[in-house]
């Protein structure tokens, strides 16, 4: 283990800018896919495929990491050959185009940030949530930042600059990760019947279902909420506004949880997260002002920094050390990759049907109750005993 201060700068920085990149992508892609002429059926097509691919590299990536025992050595990996394949991004114009970009991105991107969690955890081991917290600030930067450069430019359909920001931070990554030293695991290396009896952990299939209901029900907000912002008339930079305040009260929910965690149960704080997250697409679902919309995103430090501080912890407790790598990209395959797939293909789809994004977020908020009956209802599955080592 290490934890010199130039490792954890580096690891900071990594957060900083690969987060930076979710918040360029995050709610301007669509806007500038609409922009390209996409439908919503092709916007949802395009970045479901590549979600798909995502699953299973992640999974791919996972096992490499855990049998090489080096998380960083395969993140180096991984970080480069993401690089390589966005470069391609601001040439692409058609939905084939940009959908084999981004499937080719994903059979990297998309292990970025399990091998980068594990890193992490491994090698600074109590620092976990203060280094994770840059990429909450990378996050608030882009989105904002990038928001008041669209709107100054006069918001032009399909405006260049947006792929050349996410290029730009994943170059920087990329960069970053080089420079990373290895960071061996000490305990044992993988043994695949060890990383296949996590799939007959019902506690952990518990956990991975009701957080893919929840993940899929975001895909809305995710994919929509710059469209939604400008189906009501409403500059760019209200989408970066209503991000950057989202992302700050998930900074003081991943900060509040250690303590709330000592008080509440895992299970108590799953079901507060998913009751506040249905309540949010309800209202915006219905939401017309400005204001409102805006002030609506602080409910994210619920939505997201609450239902991800107790998705951690439940995976420390669920998952032995030595399959760490193996058990965070089976959690970003099933839930970040097949849940938000699902969820964005659904969305796209929704949007040409209903012809506007708000009915997509009171679909949302209805399917966001099955996470929730199932926490309330699944006490004994939901123990979150943890798995010897």
């Amino acid at each position: 283990m290490y934890d010199g201060p130039g490792v954890i700068q580096q690891l900071r920085l990594i957060y900083f800018l690969y987060y930076a990149g979710v918040g360029s992508f995050l709610f301007y892609f669509a806007p500038y896919l609409r922009g390209l002429g996409f439908s919503g059926a092709q916007i949802g097509a395009a970045i479901m495929t590549s979600q798909i691919v995502s699953a299973f590299a992640a999974l791919g990536w996972g096992a490499v990491a855990d049998r090489l025992g080096d998380p960083a050595r395969t993140l180096r990996l991984c970080a480069a050959g993401a690089l390589l394949a966005v470069c391609g991004l601001p040439f692409a114009r058609t939905p084939l185009q940009v959908g084999l970009v981004l499937s080719l991105a994903a059979t990297c991107s998309g292990s970025v940030v399990p091998l980068l969690d594990s890193v992490t955890v491994t090698a600074l081991r109590m620092g976990y949530a203060r280094t994770r917290l840059f990429g909450s600030v990378g996050f608030i930067v882009a989105a904002q930042g990038l928001g008041l450069l669209l709107s100054g430019r006069g918001d032009r359909p399909a405006d260049l600059l947006m792929p050349l920001v996410f290029v730009a931070c994943t170059l920087g990554y990329a960069l970053t990760a080089q420079t990373l030293l290895p960071v061996p695991n000490t305990h044992a290396r993988l043994r695949f019947a060890d990383a296949a009896a996590l799939l007959s952990n019902t506690p952990l299939l518990v956990l991975l279902a009701i957080c893919t209901l929840h993940w899929a029900c975001c895909a809305p907000y995710h994919l929509m909420f710059g469209v939604l912002i400008r189906d009501h008339g409403l500059p760019s930079s209200l989408t970066g506004l209503g991000s950057a305040l989202g992302v700050l009260a998930e900074v003081f929910a991943l900060l509040l949880f250690p303590a709330l965690e000592r008080r509440f149960s895992l299970r108590a704080l799953l079901g507060a997260a998913f009751a506040v997250t249905a309540l949010r697409w309800m209202l915006v679902a219905r939401a017309q002002s400005a204001q409102s919309l805006v002030l609506l995103q602080l409910l994210h430090g619920m939505t997201f920094g609450l239902w991800w501080g107790c998705a951690v912890e439940a995976m420390a407790r669920l998952v032995p050390a030595r399959l760490r790598s193996t058990g965070q990209a089976l959690f970003s395959a099933v839930v970040f990759g097949l849940g938000n797939a699902a969820g964005v293909g659904l969305s796209g789809i929704g949007y040409d049907r209903f012809g506007s994004a708000g009915p997509l977020f009171d679909a949302a908020a209805l399917v966001e109750l099955a996470p929730l009956l199932l926490v309330l209802l699944l006490a004994r599955p939901l123990s979150l005993q943890r798995l010897p080592a």
